[in-house]
Parts: structure tokens; C-alpha cells; sequence
């Protein structure tokens, strides 16, 4: 009998073979900063509803629980981790603030539940349920992340749909709201779902488990990919070796200068302009290219060859978007840190490329040798 949660059907829906290393092959994740904040910040909520208060806690005790249980798997430094714990802080004490007003405790928190979809057992922990007072029930799910939904998004949502039926089938009643509240601006947002609406998630998951009872476990190349594991993945095992080569060359006294061609570098430029527009961060450009351009030229390209021409094309842009800024410099008479801030501000105008502090500075020095008087 199979056994899925909203997690392992999204990670299927994203990529299959994803699904096998970490659900069946048993391969463990890498930790990530972003689940760490959400789970301390969950794990605080859960705190504020606690079955031992009979009125809220003072924000002093739920900022203190806060800090014994942050969990800090993931961060990159401890000057990220810092800055993040600080954010919950800022959170906790508007969500403190808003939920303290109208205290009432909830039907459930943290509800972990297993519900039988006629064969399948559908698992899942809901974060909130409260009664209304009309009797019916609102299903609640915290979400720390930066991204707000539309309300076509929320609709659509099958996290939430997967939370309606399995409260339907664990209290015999339809809810009358779920309701995604957005813990950065502590702003709940709520949607419905009709009988259509719960037949298509169902029907997904259906699917979903037929395709995994079949052994469909093809990889799916997507915009999150490299995955936490493309040591496994046949579209970036080859890569990997290449890395792996390219640090071993690093470390000899000569390394022998890779050569692009004309050609590759127009189509890799083509590539990498096309990924920016669209939004892509660098990472997942680097992957988009190196995976599409079999399609397009019919040769292979090195991730060594890439990082090469992506250089050269990021300098040829700075000198580009430079040389217009700095005759708007010349002509502001701006000087230091009004330069700094001057191209952190404007440079997106002139260039697709996003700048960071260090990179301003490396542009002020190469601005300086291209001054147009």
C-alpha cells in the first residue's frame, strides 16, 4: 500500500528519479538554511498555541523558546545565520502582537495525520486547525518564505487541497477555509476548494502512485536542478566528473588554457542572455546551458568552457554598461560612496546582470581605465 505526503508527490511532480533516491533509495538531503528557518519559526508557533496556555505567552517566554530550539542546519556562515535569527525575532513579535489580541485556542496544532484514499494512505502534518464559531473548521498552513501567492496560485494549490480532504475524512466535515498565512508580513490569505477541485487532486494522487508502481523513475530536468544529488543523475554525473578533473588541474604548476570556439561562444551568449531575462539566478542558467546546448548545436560543452565564456561576456557588458554610466557620473560630479551607490542603484537599467558590493568595486576600477572625457 502506498504511502504519500503533499512532499513526496511534489518531489515526484519535479522529478522522478528525485523521488527514488530520497524516498525509496533512502539517500539523505542536504541541509538547507531555508527549511531550518521554517521549521524554527514553526516550531515557536506550535509553542504560542500549546495545550498548557490558557492565554498567550508573553513574547519575552516565546522569543525564549525560540531560541533554545533554532535549529541551524544549513546556514552558509554564522553571519547568515545571525541575520536569520534576527528575522524570526522581527516575525515572532508581529505574529506575538496580532494573534495575542484574539486568543483562542485552536482545535488542533501540528496534527499529524494518515487517511486511507481508498488504498493509498495519505500522511501529512497540518500546522493549525481552528472551530469557527459557525461549527466548521479552517485549516491553517504557516509559510516562511519570501514568495506571497495569487489567488490563481492559492486555488490551485495541492498542498492545501491535500489538507481539506484529509480533514473531511479525519472530522467527518467539509472545512469552510484554508488559509495560507504568510508569517514575514504575518498576512493570512484564505481560499476554498469545490468538489471538482478535490476530484483533481485526487486524481493526482492517483496518478502519481501508479506511475511510482510502474518504476517510472525517468529523470525530469527542470529549474531547480542539480538536485542535492547529480552524482545519480545521468544529465549532470558527467559534469561532476568534470569538476572533479577540473580542481585536479588546479593543483598541477600548468594548466593547458581552454580554447572556445567562435561558435560556441555566440550560442552560449544567445543562452545566457535568454536565462537572465528570464529570471534565472546563475546556477540555474549555468545548468540550463549546459543541458540545452546538445539540443541546439549538436557538440558538447564543458562546464570549465562555460564558466570561461560566461566570464568574458560579464566583462564585456560591465565595460558596455560601464562606460554609460560613468558619463552619467562625469556629469552628476559624483565621487566615493555616491559612486557606489550610484551604480548599485541604476545599474539594472542598462544592464541585466545584477551587481553586488564587491562587484561595484571591481566596476570602479575598471570603469576608471575606460573613462570617456
Amino acid at each position: 500500500m502506498n504511502r504519500l505526503s503533499y512532499s513526496a508527490i511534489s518531489t515526484y511532480l519535479q522529478c522522478p528519479l528525485q523521488y527514488k533516491l530520497i524516498y525509496i533509495d533512502r539517500l539523505k538531503r542536504l541541509p538547507k538554511s531555508y527549511f531550518s528557518f521554517g521549521r524554527s519559526l514553526h516550531n515557536t508557533t506550535a509553542y504560542f498555541y500549546s495545550a498548557t496556555f490558557t492565554e498567550p505567552p508573553h513574547l519575552s517566554k516565546l522569543l525564549e523558546y525560540y531560541g533554545r530550539n533554532w535549529v541551524s542546519e544549513g546556514y552558509k556562515s554564522k553571519e547568515e545565520e545571525k541575520e536569520n535569527f534576527e528575522l524570526g525575532k522581527v516575525i515572532l513579535g508581529v505574529f506575538h502582537k496580532v494573534n495575542s489580541e484574539d486568543y483562542k485556542k485552536p482545535l488542533v496544532v501540528e496534527y499529524s495525520f494518515n487517511v486511507n484514499l481508498d488504498g493509498i494512505i495519505l500522511t501529512g502534518i497540518i500546522d493549525r486547525v481552528d472551530k469557527l464559531p459557525s461549527e466548521n473548521l479552517e485549516i491553517i498552513d504557516y509559510k516562511s518564505g519570501k514568495s506571497f501567492p495569487s489567488e490563481n496560485e492559492l486555488s490551485e494549490d495541492l498542498q492545501l487541497s491535500l489538507y481539506h480532504i484529509a480533514a473531511e475524512k479525519t472530522w467527518k466535515t467539509i472545512p469552510k477555509k484554508l488559509t495560507f498565512y504568510h508569517l514575514r508580513s504575518n498576512t493570512p490569505i484564505s481560499t476554498k476548494r469545490n468538489p471538482e477541485q478535490i476530484k483533481n487532486a485526487v486524481d493526482l494522487v492517483f496518478d502519481v502512485a501508479n506511475e511510482i508502481n510502474n518504476g517510472n523513475f525517468k529523470p525530469k530536468v527542470g529549474r531547480f536542478c542539480p538536485c542535492d544529488f547529480p552524482q545519480h543523475c545521468p544529465h549532470f554525473s558527467k559534469e561532476i566528473k568534470e569538476v572533479n578533473i577540473n580542481k585536479e588541474d588546479n593543483n598541477r604548476k600548468y594548466t593547458k588554457p581552454v580554447k572556445i570556439s567562435k561558435d560556441k561562444l555566440t550560442l552560449i551568449n544567445e543562452l545566457w542572455q535568454l536565462m537572465l531575462k528570464k529570471g534565472y539566478n546563475k546556477k540555474d542558467a549555468r545548468s540550463y546551458i549546459i543541458l540545452n546546448f546538445n539540443k541546439e548545436k549538436g557538440s558538447e560543452l564543458s562546464l570549465k568552457e562555460l564558466n570561461i565564456a560566461i566570464k568574458e561576456f560579464k566583462d564585456d557588458e560591465l565595460k558596455e554598461a560601464g562606460t554609460k554610466f560613468w558619463l552619467l557620473v562625469e556629469e552628476k560630479k559624483l565621487t566615493g560612496n555616491e559612486i557606489k551607490e550610484f551604480l548599485l542603484k541604476n545599474y539594472g537599467k542598462f544592464d541585466s546582470l545584477k551587481l553586488s558590493i564587491e562587484e561595484v568595486n571591481d566596476a570602479i576600477h575598471k570603469i576608471k581605465k575606460l573613462r570617456i572625457r
